[in-house]
């Protein structure tokens, strides 16, 4: 009787081959969607960075064209020499 039951509990080989290629199976594409998200968040960052910087010059050049008149160009470091426009 325990030979019997001993083989009642005993897995069968293919099943189990099955199981751990269905295992790795549903790793990859778990993986590949990570790196799809991660990439696509990525990308998403550096297209806003970019903005960013694109508005700040579009300001900086409005307050140019606003305080002198296209005429000359701000520098935030030696403001000193610009000649006094009247």
């Amino acid at each position: 009787m325990s030979v019997i039951a001993h083989r009642k509990n005993v897995e069968i080989p293919a099943a189990a081959g099955q199981a751990d290629r269905t295992a790795i199976a549903s790793l990859v594409p778990a993986t590949i969607s990570f790196l799809r998200k991660a990439i696509r968040s990525g990308t998403r960052l550096l297209m806003h960075v970019a903005e960013v910087f694109a508005e700040a010059r579009l300001q900086r050049a409005a307050i140019e064209a606003e305080l002198y008149l296209n005429r000359y160009k701000h520098s935030s470091k030696n403001d000193d020499d610009l000649p006094i426009v009247r």
